[in-house]
């Protein structure tokens, strides 16, 4: 049987990572960062490609000459910058978290407007919200349909490096997992948009890594759900023990590798050192190394991105097949002009401990805590395995939206999670087969795919919120007016000298005697709705998406605002 265009192209990777793997090993190629044992520079593999690629794609494709401005000048600017590119208001501002770590969120502002928090994956930023143009970035869709949009940005990414005394190149400051972003990062961004808006709620909504933080904060400070509307999750991250991701799984067995080599060198040379390597096995490799930081955002990777990937390079397809073996197959749905935009502001950097805990969640089916081996896991659980996170906390109203040929997230993993989760609302497959993990966020037709639906359930949640107020304060006002009417009863029952005088009843109190059958008791407003799992979201208000309000009032760049800290 003659191969396909895609299976070669599956090839050609596998090779191209495995000789990644190799100069990792052997001449520290960078698809790590690396911190010298003598001094914390970083070393990357700019002195081994940049000639090479500078060289071999100045042929095969004119040096970059024909690239398109907006394509090039896209993939150099940072995200508050691509927002007023654009024509949109912009904002940056700083929040510390508990424990130290400076993260920048971005802003399109919208006064007065209900807040929405999008929080991104592994390896990514805000800037994935809006980098395929107002047409398709969810974070246009969203302010131009009147909503006050936030992006945030995980700690370790490139606009999240700073710690208020870590330098990011010494190992302590990458000593976290996604298990600290769920607990300091994302109730540091929630509180400071509550404050900054007046609102109470905010919507979420979050893709991949960053629904998987989503989980821990509900598990961790369940008191955070009464400050969420509805969460939207899209490729949802928990269950993950039979990801097809290639890329993923060989990086998994890559650190498993310098993990059981790294052991065995500590055992023979370093004997002293055998508990601390027993204690937390995941680490002692990458201590040892050094290995710090996976995948940085570099000046070099933007540069040579614009020149391999763009529409006339010959190496165009090695730019798509990478991403292709991350998330999926899907060339009907890859804006390939974009490629050059798309790989420059991902990947974009992220702690070796992340991946190891992703890593761990794969290979043991659960999602929990952190596995710091049996002794260090007995001091810090109080157990020899790690706890599981407990999703019955997540009460908040879920909507998950997740398909078929996403290798990082299988429909079985979502089964799952859609059974622990207590209030799921929606539960949408999207009606492509071969609609993958990155689609959810740059594919041709996300909008009527997967981002209308979206918008739907936030608005059937505010509706629903809207009328269990209504219904609420109807309620109240018919209790009250039952108290009015009790208490002009008892006054009644008094003048005619049916209760004694000197009895003396509490405010609203002494119904036992009183007959009040003429008054029937006040019902509750209900306070859950209906889950939907196919069709279309029932709402008895439905709205079409696509009337958006005016965009006149972008059509000119808006003046930046002033970086708020």
């Amino acid at each position: 049987m003659r191969p396909t265009v895609e299976d070669r192209g599956r090839l050609l990777m596998t090779l191209l990572l495995h000789c990644l793997v190799a100069m990792q090993v052997f001449g520290r190629a960078g698809a790590f960062t690396l911190l010298s044992p003598f001094s914390y520079t970083s070393l990357t593999f700019k002195n081994l490609l940049n000639s090479v690629l500078l060289s071999s794609n100045a042929n095969l494709a004119g040096g970059g000459r024909n690239l398109k401005s907006d394509v090039l000048e896209d993939a150099s600017l940072i995200t508050p910058k691509l927002i007023r590119k654009y024509g949109y208001p912009s904002e940056t501002h700083t929040v510390v978290t508990k424990d130290g770590y400076i993260l920048e969120m971005h802003r399109i502002p919208k006064k007065g407007a209900q807040p929405v928090l999008l929080m991104h994956g592994i390896l990514d930023t805000s800037a994935t919200w809006v980098l395929m143009g107002p047409k398709s970035g969810l974070g246009y869709m969203l302010s131009d349909l009147g909503y006050d949009v936030w992006m945030g940005n995980s700690r370790g990414n490139r606009y999240s490096k700073n710690h208020t005394s870590l330098n990011s190149d010494y190992q302590e400051f990458w000593d976290f997992t996604f298990h600290e972003m769920g607990k300091y990062d994302l109730p540091a961004n929630i509180d400071y948009i509550l404050s900054k808006t007046g609102y109470e709620q905010v919507h979420y909504i979050g893709h991949s890594q960053g629904t998987a933080i989503f989980w821990v904060l509900c598990s961790e400070q369940p008191a955070y759900t009464q400050k969420i509307t509805s969460m939207h999750a899209l490729a949802p991250i928990a269950y993950i023990h039979d990801m097809k991701s290639p890329l993923f799984r060989t990086l998994v067995l890559f650190l498993d590798f310098l993990t059981v080599s790294f052991h065995f060198t500590f055992c023979i040379f370093h004997f002293q050192s055998v508990f601390s390597t027993f204690s937390f096995p995941s680490q002692a490799a990458t201590r040892m190394l050094r290995i710090t930081e996976f995948m940085p955002n570099t000046k070099f990777l933007v540069d040579h991105s614009q020149v391999v990937c763009h529409d006339n390079a010959m190496t165009q397809d090695v730019c798509s097949n990478i991403l292709f073996l991350v998330a999926g197959y899907n060339s009907e749905q890859l804006n390939k002009t974009m490629l050059p935009v798309m790989l420059s502001h991902t990947p974009s950097g992220a702690s070796i401990k992340q991946l190891e805990h992703f890593g761990q969640l794969m290979k043991s089916g659960h999602f929990r805590k952190f596995d710091r081996g049996y002794l260090r896991n007995q001091l810090e659980y109080n157990r020899m395995t790690p706890p599981d996170y407990d999703l019955s906390r997540v009460k908040v109203p879920v909507a998950l939206y997740y398909s078929v040929n996403d290798l990082l997230v299988s429909t079985t993993g979502v089964d799952r999670l859609a059974r622990e989760l207590p209030n799921v609302i929606d539960k949408y497959l999207v009606p492509m087969e071969r609609f993958n993990h990155l689609d959810f966020l740059w594919a041709i037709d996300v909008k009527p795919l997967v981002y209308n639906r979206l918008v739907r359930n936030v608005r059937r949640m505010e509706n629903h919120r809207t009328k269990l107020t209504a219904n609420l304060a109807s309620y109240l006002a018919m209790q009250l007016q039952h108290q009015h009417l009790r208490q002009q009863m008892m006054q009644q029952q008094m003048r005619d000298g049916r209760l004694p005088p000197n009895v003396h009843l509490p405010h609203g109190l002494g119904m036992e005697l009183v007959s009040m059958s003429t008054l029937p008791p006040a019902t509750p407003p209900p306070t859950t709705m209906p889950a939907t799992t196919t069709g279309e979201p029932r709402d008895d208000d439905d709205e079409e998406v696509l009337t958006t309000t005016s965009s006149s009032s972008y059509s000119s760049p808006a003046t930046e605002v002033p970086t708020e800290t």
